[in-house]
């Protein structure tokens, strides 16, 4: 598969994109052992406590929730390992970037340079404009499997598998750590440092914005710094950023706590608008660039790198 056919591919299946067209979706939401014994409005409250009681309450009186396929009132009590159904109004998705560049593509697995904005699976108000939904509807033959994270408005490397065992093999490379990533971020502020380690530990749970935090009772999180350049007239720092632990929203968490974060992030940057505002996918533009990548295949080093996006083009290094 050249570049050239698969833009062509793409194209078509993404003209109109398949989440343009209003559609009513039902999410399903477990019921975890420790939420057991509350009722459905307790349940949802907590289990997403970005969206409050009140429209909860509202929702589930007016038949948009549902267990077991069925209507139930709001003190109806919940067991462990029942399924919840939660219908929406009909929604249009917000539009996302669909220039997808080829850099790879082999019998066993893909490489390629994502655009943003781009969630690579559905969720939230994404469904069918997600990159997984569109591989689909791209190539209904194929069986693709993404085998690591790469937030929506971050630009760059996404590498997808072929097959279960390619999946497997990456995989196990990303959980011992022994891929290679590098990204590129331009961060707010002069950084005084060239070339450091940032060791704060990251809530294991989520927010009540939806998001993650830095925490004493977290999980061990690990990030090199390198000082790319430094940009005085602008105060802002191109940064080399290599994460030596792969925890979610990792290299933003830890740039916004030391007081640098990255230009574009509003939710990390500002905690008062973090609490009021439920992390969305937005337009946006966050200068965060999965820039190169290496792994193993077949007993041998392949190594990749993202060209940047025009967003980097007035920072030379």
């Amino acid at each position: 598969m050249n570049s050239s056919k698969f833009n062509d591919i793409i194209q078509k299946a993404t003209n109109p994109l398949s989440g343009s067209i209003p559609s009513i979706k039902t999410y399903k939401l477990s019921v975890k052992k420790r939420f057991e014994g509350l009722t459905i409005l307790d349940f949802y409250t907590k289990a997403m406590p970005h969206i409050t009681r009140d429209i909860w309450q509202e929702k589930i009186e007016s038949g948009k929730i549902k267990l077991k396929n069925k209507n139930v009132s709001i003190d109806k009590i919940v067991k462990a390992g029942e399924i919840t159904q939660h219908i929406s109004e009909p929604l249009i998705e917000p539009n996302v970037n669909t220039n997808i560049e080829l850099i790879e593509w082999n019998n066993d697995f893909i490489v390629l340079n994502k655009p943003a904005p781009l969630p690579l699976h559905p969720g939230g108000r994404f469904d069918k404009n997600s990159l997984t939904e569109i591989l689909k509807i791209a190539f209904p033959n194929e069986s693709f499997k993404i085998v690591h994270r790469i937030d929506a408005n971050t630009t760059g490397l996404v590498v997808i598998a072929k097959n279960s065992r390619t999946a497997t093999e990456i995989i196990n490379q990303f959980k011992d750590q022994t891929i290679q990533k590098e990204y590129l971020v331009l961060a707010e502020g002069l950084i005084e440092k060239n070339d450091f380690i940032l060791n704060n530990d990251i809530s294991k749970e989520i927010t009540a914005s939806g998001g993650r935090e830095i925490s004493d009772h977290g999980k061990n999180a690990s990030t090199k710094i390198k000082v790319l350049k430094k940009l005085p007239k602008i105060n802002q720092t191109l940064l080399s950023v290599v994460p030596h632990s792969g925890r979610t929203n990792q290299i933003r968490i830890h740039l916004a706590n030391m007081g640098h974060p990255i230009i574009g992030d509003i939710g990390y940057k500002d905690p008062a608008y973090f609490k009021n505002n439920p992390l969305t996918y937005t337009d946006d533009c966050l200068y965060l660039h999965a820039w190169k990548l290496a792994f193993f295949y077949k007993n041998k080093k392949r190594s990749f790198t993202a060209k940047l996006p025009a967003k980097f083009s007035d920072y030379r290094f």
